[in-house]
C-alpha cells in the first residue's frame, strides 16, 4: 500500500481545519461557559467508546490480524516506555514544578484517539484492518495515561489507578469490542442471513453506532478550537516549554518508532503505518482534561496541546518522509 507525502499533508490539514468553526464561535462568545465541559463529557463517555468499539466492526478476524494486534500492542508499549524513561530522567530535577509536569505528560501522550483514528480513516478510507490496529494503540495509550500519566501530572503516586486504567470508557469499549470480535470473527452486520428482519435491524444498529463514532472528529476539533479561542497569542506561541514538548512529541517520538521498526524490519506495512501515524499525533487533548481534574496547570496544558496540534500539520508529513526513506516503505 503506497501512501504519499501530499496525501498525508492534506489529511492532517483537513483535520485541523475542522477546529476553525469552534475557534470562530468561541471568539464570538456563542458558547456558554459550561458548553465545553459538556461537549468534552459527551465526547469522552459516548463518542470515543463507540469509535473504539466500531473500529472492530470494519473487518473480520484472522490469525494474521491477531498476530499483528499483538505486535502493535508491543511496539506501542515499548515506544511509550522509552519516552517515559527519557522524560523522567530529563525532568527529574524539576519534578515539583507544575508546568514541567505538564510538559512531561504532553511530550509522551498523543492524540491517538480523537485525532489519530479519524486521521487513519481519512488516509486509508475503508481499511478496517488499520482501524483495528488503531484501537489497540488507544488501549495501550489509556493503560499508560491513566496510571503513569496521571502520576506525571500530579507528582503523587496515590493517583495511579489500575482500576481507572481498565474501567475508563475507551478501555471498557475496547474490552467489549474484543470479546465480540473474537467471538463472532465477523462484523455484527454480517451475522444474520441477508435480507432478513435481523439483518436489517443489525445493519441499522451498526449505522447508528457509526454515526456516534463519526462525531469524534468534529467534536474533538471543535473543543480544540474553543480552547484556542480562549488563549492569548503569547500563551500559545511564546511559551518555550510548549515548543520543547512539541519537539519531543512530534519529532522524537516518531524517531523512536522508526528506530524500533529498524530492529523489527519484517513487520507488516499496515502495522508500521498505524503505529507511526498514531504515535506521531500532537499532544493528547486529555492533557487539558487531566490537568483540570487533578489540579495541574490548565493554561500550560492548553498551550502545549494547541501549539503541538498546529505544528503537527507540517511535522507529521515531514517525519513521514523520513519514515519512508529510512524504512524503505
Amino acid at each position: 500500500m503506497e501512501v504519499s507525502f501530499i496525501s498525508v499533508l492534506i489529511s492532517v490539514f483537513t483535520l485541523v481545519v475542522v477546529a476553525v468553526p469552534g475557534f470562530i464561535l468561541g471568539k464570538m462568545k456563542m458558547f456558554s461557559e459550561g458548553a465545553k465541559k459538556t461537549l468534552s463529557t459527551f465526547l469522552l463517555f459516548i463518542c470515543q467508546p463507540f469509535l473504539t468499539f466500531m473500529s472492530f466492526q470494519k473487518a473480520g478476524y484472522s490469525s494474521a490480524i491477531g498476530i499483528n494486534m499483538l505486535i502493535v500492542a508491543g511496539v506501542t508499549a515499548l515506544a511509550h516506555i522509552i519516552l517515559i524513561a527519557i522524560m523522567e530522567l530529563a525532568c527529574k530535577k524539576w519534578s515539583k514544578d507544575e508546568k514541567v509536569r505538564i510538559l512531561r505528560y504532553a511530550s509522551i501522550f498523543g492524540n491517538c484517539g480523537f485525532m489519530g483514528i479519524p486521521f487513519l480513516q481519512t488516509l486509508f478510507g475503508g481499511s478496517g484492518e488499520v482501524l483495528i490496529y488503531g484501537a489497540v494503540v488507544i488501549a495501550i495509550f489509556n493503560l499508560f495515561a491513566w496510571t503513569i500519566g496521571i502520576y506525571q501530572i500530579t507528582g503523587d503516586k496515590k493517583f495511579i489507578s489500575v482500576k481507572k486504567a481498565i474501567l475508563n470508557p475507551a478501555t471498557s469499549a475496547l474490552i467489549v469490542g474484543l470479546i465480540v470480535f473474537f467471538a463472532l470473527k465477523t462484523p455484527i452486520k454480517d451475522v444474520a442471513l441477508p435480507n432478513t428482519t435481523l439483518d436489517i435491524f443489525l445493519e441499522k444498529m451498526v449505522m447508528s453506532g457509526n454515526l456516534l463514532a463519526d462525531m469524534v472528529t468534529p467534536l474533538g476539533m471543535t473543543i480544540l478550537g474553543l480552547n484556542l479561542a480562549e488563549m492569548k497569542f503569547k500563551e500559545v506561541f511564546l511559551n518555550p516549554r510548549a515548543y520543547l514538548g512539541a519537539f519531543v512529541k512530534l519529532v522524537f517520538m516518531p524517531l523512536v518508532v522508526i528506530l524500533i521498526f529498524l530492529v523489527f524490519k519484517k513487520v507488516d506495512v499496515l502495522v508500521k503505518y498505524t503505529v507511526f501515524f498514531t504515535l506521531s499525533m500532537p499532544a493528547a487533548t486529555n492533557t487539558i482534561m487531566f490537568a483540570e481534574q487533578y489540579g495541574g496547570d490548565g493554561r500550560e496544558a492548553s498551550s502545549s496541546v494547541l501549539l503541538s496540534t498546529l505544528l503537527s500539520v507540517l511535522t507529521i508529513s515531514l517525519m513521514f518522509l523520513l519514515f519512508k526513506v529510512i524504512l524503505g516503505v
